[in-house]
């Protein structure tokens, strides 16, 4: 009996180191820190949809949608072409001054209800003075080239702008029978015994200074003669004074003014500033 006590407890001591040794593993070992560390890992170095920032999200929101909106159109002020210039309405008129400026002539019309409007026309209007101051006249616009400068001098700009470029003189009815009386070309002849003036066309001038279209003739003893138009008028200071260009020469006539007009005149004949010719008592 003694014998089978240690046999027994022999036999019991096996079973339980067999029962050991046989313990079921446990495969979702949540505490083995080896397992976790290995599982954080794989979560960390691939996640699932590869996200961006979102910083980088707005960014490329950004770069899609202005490279999708259209192109602004910028609105800037219309430049009205050159060519859109439009020719001027015909106008009619009574030609009070024909000017001649640096880059263009300029006419004064005076309309039926007295009022003045000053237009740029070609040179070629005023270049024919004698055959439209004082009269009524139709002016035809062009649409032309002009120089755009400071002065006469080129400056190589022009610009577009409609111009007098044609007149047509009309009947006035109002003064056509005046016309056709003698006296409607008034001439007044003086003389010194030396001198023999004829002022005529006396008409033209209409009391407004630096106007008038008179003509001149002045004949010397031996009948050397010289003609000339375009004469204007101007009366200040106690006295009218005529004058008419001829190319450097400048030819006057001065009369003081007194009640009667009757007054001796004094032919002046310069060139330039010199004084080459004074006679007085011309009656």
């Amino acid at each position: 009996m003694k014998k089978l006590i240690p046999i027994i407890t022999l036999i019991l001591s096996c079973i339980s180191l067999v029962s050991c040794s046989n313990t079921p593993t446990d495969t979702t070992n949540t505490n083995n820190p080896t397992t976790a560390t290995s599982t954080n890992n794989t979560v960390e170095s691939q996640p699932e949809n590869s996200p961006t920032s979102e910083t980088e999200k707005e960014d490329q929101t950004e770069t899609e949608t202005e490279t999708d909106k259209p192109e602004k159109i910028k609105s800037t002020p219309q430049t009205v072409s050159k060519t859109n210039i439009k020719n001027k309405s015909p106008q009619v008129g009574k030609v009070k001054q024909l000017v001649n400026g640096d880059l263009m002539c300029y006419v004064t019309l005076v309309n039926e209800k007295g009022g003045e409007n000053q237009f740029g026309a070609s040179f070629d209007i005023c270049a024919e003075e004698g055959k439209f101051l004082n009269k009524k006249v139709r002016a035809s616009f062009t649409v032309e080239s002009v120089n755009d400068c400071e002065s006469a001098e080129p400056c190589g700009k022009t610009r577009q702008e409609s111009i007098i470029t044609k007149m047509e003189v009309l009947e006035d009815k109002t003064t056509t029978k005046t016309e056709t009386k003698p006296q409607a070309n008034k001439t007044q002849t003086i003389s010194n015994g030396e001198w023999t003036i004829t002022i005529g066309n006396g008409d033209s001038w209409t009391g407004v200074n630096n106007t008038g279209n008179l003509t001149y003739k002045g004949c010397d003893t031996k009948s050397n003669c010289i003609e000339l138009t375009g004469g204007k008028v101007s009366c200040r200071d106690g006295k009218c004074v005529t004058g008419w260009r001829n190319g450097d020469y400048v030819y006057i006539i001065e009369q003081p003014i007194t009640e009667n007009g009757n007054a001796d005149s004094t032919l002046i004949v310069r060139k330039g500033d010199q004084e080459i010719l004074k006679a007085t008592g011309l009656k």
